[in-house]
């Protein structure tokens, strides 16, 4: 893509699994399954998907905190897959990461103002004369009394110490922030207020996000555009708008069907393509490499499901008539 900061082509994260005495390999979990993506300059792309189905895998993987087992990542144009530790260095100062659980990301022995400090530090970036200075306006400018500066987590909210991870991600100025599910963990009223600042920010700076959550009422509020992810593939692809309003896949219609309804008494309108839950067994087992089955990854909880769909080999297609919509269900248009 031309104004593409971030693009990802075939990427693969295979997990060896492990069995007796000697630890003999006797096969793979497929976490991540040759998946292509990408993220344009200043936009958010959310990567939505239920728990197990790669998202975070595929976070870290970008970033190299996983090394993959093939693919590409493409970031600024260069692949970063390809560079040494001193080039992936000067490179992860513009991409940076905002973790699911600040607390355990924090060193427990180490202050707010020292935690804000210590990617200024690493990359010397700033003299220690003014670096105090610096920390004080980043815990401003993410709404954490500069007061604050030698407290430490235990002695924050955990929305507290989530805008604290956030101030640590904007203090090299990145172009990139991969957030990984970043309000999951909060209470509703505070999620809000950690979206609406991680929005300000992203306005502010400029920045592109890749934003991972199960919650596709989050995504639609931060997001320009929504990528859905089932068992390490990525089953559909479009603008957010185009997502909720047209959604093809039966697994997007499932994850749009459990988004809480705010009229509890209205009656709800489920898509015949909702998953059968008397067929709930999965033919990919985990998405184990024992089992080499081809077709639909979705296929046995699916009630709409055909012969063709368990034979034909599946990859996304662009929707006839719908600009960059893209998804893998051969029938989204007998649905």
């Amino acid at each position: 893509m031309k104004n593409a900061i971030l693009e990802v082509r075939n990427l693969k994260k295979y997990f060896p699994q492990k069995k007796g005495i000697l630890s003999r390999t006797i096969g793979y979990t497929k976490a991540i399954d040759g998946i292509d993506l990408f993220v344009e300059k200043g936009q958010t792309l959310g990567l939505v998907g239920e728990s197990g189905s790669g998202k975070t895998t595929t976070g870290r993987c970008i970033l190299r905190l996983i090394e993959p087992t093939e693919g590409s990542v493409y970031f600024m144009n260069k692949n970063i897959l390809e560079l040494n530790d001193q080039s992936l260095r000067k490179l992860r100062r513009k991409m940076q990461i905002v973790f699911q659980d600040p607390f355990s990301s924090f060193n427990p022995r180490m202050t707010a103002g020292k935690i804000i400090a210590e990617p200024l530090i690493v990359h010397r970036l700033i003299p220690k004369m003014q670096l105090k200075d610096r920390i004080k306006e980043l815990m401003e400018e993410v709404g954490i009394d500069p007061s604050y500066y030698n407290r430490y987590p235990h002695e924050f909210s955990g929305g507290q110490r989530q805008r604290i991870g956030i101030a640590r991600a904007i203090a090299l100025n990145p172009s990139l922030i991969v957030a990984d599910e970043p309000v999951s963990a909060l209470d509703v009223s505070v999620q809000a207020q950690i979206m609406n600042l991680m929005y300000d920010l992203k306005e502010k700076h400029e920045l592109s996000y890749l934003f991972i959550s199960h919650d596709l009422s989050i995504v639609k509020f931060i997001s320009d555009r929504i990528a859905v992810m089932y068992l390490g593939k990525i089953i559909e692809t479009g603008f957010t708008e185009t997502i909720f309003n047209n959604p093809l896949h039966p697994y997007t219609r499932s994850l749009l069907n459990a988004i809480p309804n705010p009229f509890p008494d209205s009656v709800k309108k489920v898509s015949s393509t909702e998953a059968s839950q008397e067929n709930n067994s999965d033919p990919a087992k985990k998405n184990s490499s024992e089992n080499k089955s081809t077709g639909c990854i979705y296929y046995s909880k699916c009630s709409n499901s055909r012969d063709e769909c368990r034979e034909a080999e599946q990859n996304l297609e662009e929707v006839k008539g719908d600009q960059f919509h893209f998804t893998s269900c051969i029938r989204y248009d007998r649905i």
